[in-house]
Formats: C-alpha cells, sequence, structure tokens
C-alpha cells in the first residue's frame, strides 16, 4: 500500500489544487471528527466502506466494525482536531496529510493500563490518508501514519507508566 501512496505523491501534477464534489465528504468527516460525534463520523462512510490503518494493522469493514472504532476513539479523547497540511483530489480518490491534535484521557489509560492516577496526555500524530469516495460517502480509507511519532507517544505513555507497557495488561 505504500507504494501506491508514493506513486500517488508522485503524480502530484495530475491532482487538482482544490476541493472538489469528492472532497466535500471529508470536509464533514474532518468537521464531526472535531466534534467527536461518533453518528456525524459515520454517517460520511458508505455502509460496506473500508478502513484500514497500515502501520497499526487495523482493519475495519462495514458501518458495525467501523462505529466501533469510532466509539473507542472518542471515548478515550478529552478533544480530537485535525490540522489539514494539503489535500490532492483527482476524480475519487482524495489524499490528505494531516496531524492528529489531542488529549488522550488520563481515565482510559489508567482503565487500559490497569494502573491508576493516569494524566491526561497531550499529542500531535502526523498521517497522510487516501480515500476512495463512491456516491457522495467514503468508500474506502486507508492511513499512513508516521512511525516515529507512535514510537514517540508510546515512549511517554510508558514514562507516564512507570514503564508498564499498557498494552500488556
Amino acid at each position: 500500500m505504500l507504494k501506491i501512496l508514493i506513486v500517488l505523491m508522485s503524480v502530484n501534477s495530475l491532482f487538482a489544487a482544490g476541493p472538489t464534489n469528492s472532497a466535500d465528504v471529508i470536509d464533514r468527516f474532518f468537521k464531526a471528527y472535531q466534534s467527536q460525534s461518533t453518528e456525524a463520523m459515520l454517517a460520511c462512510y458508505a455502509p460496506d466502506a473500508v478502513l484500514e490503518d497500515i502501520n497499526q494493522r487495523h482493519h475495519f469493514e462495514g458501518h458495525d466494525q467501523i462505529a466501533q472504532s469510532l466509539q473507542k476513539l472518542t471515548q478515550m479523547h478529552v478533544s480530537m482536531a485535525i490540522v489539514e497540511i494539503r489535500r490532492m483530489v483527482k476524480d475519487s480518490n482524495v489524499v490528505v496529510e494531516y496531524e492528529y491534535v489531542g488529549t488522550l484521557s488520563g481515565l482510559a489509560l489508567s482503565q487500559i493500563s490497569g494502573k491508576s492516577g493516569c494524566p491526561d496526555v497531550d499529542y500531535r500524530l502526523r498521517t497522510m490518508s487516501w480515500y476512495v469516495i463512491d456516491s457522495g460517502l467514503i468508500k474506502q480509507q486507508v492511513d499512513f501514519t508516521d512511525l516515529a511519532t507512535i514510537l514517540e507517544i508510546r515512549e511517554r505513555l510508558l514514562a507516564q507508566n512507570d514503564g508498564a507497557d499498557p498494552s500488556q495488561n
């Protein structure tokens, strides 16, 4: 999948400079994300949509699985935002580079790690997503996340949990 992204990026001149109708659903999704509305985010996906996170090896198919993922995402956060860096649109393909900016809930982190008193954790996570739009809805979303940032966030969480890996509980 990374090769596909590289090819998309290398043909940058083929992409339109501004948003088109294909990109309108992405605008709606980003707005719903920032309001932490699971229902509004889910409404942006086709019923048979596929959501993949390449780096974290997550794969969700259909509204039920995507809804569960979005619900967990919103429950983990005190705040969530997207800062768009650039967007390329070609027909039904939309590629967006952005940063997730948020605060993970200390309470949620405590539940995951089994340790009480975890503080809220602020983070910035650079990501690129490739969306395929069909009939005004997201049919496919593939996320490529900056691995260095994931490792940095993991190290911060480990340090706050006295070195205990929260994923091992």
